[in-house]
Order: structure tokens, then C-alpha cells, then sequence
């Protein structure tokens, strides 16, 4: 009886530790940031309209395993989606969220320097503390909290 109580716990054990064992793949990356600046490579914002750099307030973006969720708190504007991580790029993806039956999506998206329902941004720097994002349009600056 001790022998099967002991190899009952053993096969319990390594459940628990390959369970464990992809949670996250990418630490750095995981868990709270808050967006500082957004940079606009040819000068221009998603209007048209003249601007360089826009500072940020109030503005999160989390990751979590395949998850990505970006917030405005002074807006309340929040979506989830699906995150894609190759090599040194990220990949953006809302698209389940259609204007018709979420308006503003686009637009909350863009007032956070996220072209579109579907972006992708390379990891230009990435520590513990920083994380520089560079789309095709944007450079996004964020602060780990």
C-alpha cells in the first residue's frame, strides 16, 4: 500500500511540474506594462494630422501566455485579444471585435498607437523594466509596472 500511495504521488508530481512547465514562456513579457509614449515613424498620426510623439496616460497593456489586453482607464475602452509571438515579433489580433457590434474598437485601438484590429510589432528592446515596440506606422514605449 505505501508503495502504490508513493508512485500515486510521484505520477501526481509530474503532472504538476509539466503542467507548470510552458505558463510562460516568455517572463520579460509577461504581466503588467504601461504604455509611456507612442512615436509616429513618418510623422503623421492615424488621421492625418501632424504629430511626432504623443505621450501617454492611463494606457496598460498586459500579456498573458497567448493573450493581449489593452486598456485606457480614463476612456474605460478594454479589449482582449489574441497574441502571437515569433522569433523577435508580436502579432496584435482583435479582430473578433466587428465595428458593427463594438463600435469604436478601431479608433480606441489607433488613440493607443495600434494601426489596426490586426498589428505587428518587432521586440526592438526588451528587458524587465522596458519594452520598445516598432510597427509599421508606430513606436510604441512602455514601463513594466
Amino acid at each position: 500500500m505505501k508503495r502504490t500511495g508513493k508512485i500515486i504521488l510521484l505520477m501526481l508530481l509530474m503532472v504538476l511540474l509539466h503542467s507548470c512547465e510552458n505558463v510562460f514562456h516568455n517572463d520579460e513579457l509577461d504581466f503588467l506594462w504601461r504604455l509611456d509614449s507612442v512615436e509616429f515613424i513618418d510623422g503623421l498620426d492615424f488621421n492625418g494630422n501632424e504629430c511626432s510623439k504623443a505621450n501617454m496616460e492611463g494606457i496598460w497593456i498586459s500579456f498573458a501566455r497567448d493573450l493581449v489586453k489593452v486598456e485606457n482607464k480614463k476612456t474605460g475602452f478594454v479589449v482582449i485579444g489574441v497574441l502571437t509571438e515569433k522569433d523577435e515579433q508580436l502579432t496584435f489580433d482583435f479582430s473578433m471585435y466587428q465595428e458593427e457590434e463594438w463600435p469604436g474598437t478601431d479608433y480606441g485601438l489607433n488613440q493607443m498607437g495600434i494601426e489596426a484590429k490586426v498589428s505587428s510589432f518587432n521586440i526592438t528592446e526588451l528587458s524587465r523594466k522596458k519594452l520598445v515596440l516598432t510597427g509599421s506606422k508606430t513606436i510604441l514605449r512602455l514601463t513594466k509596472w
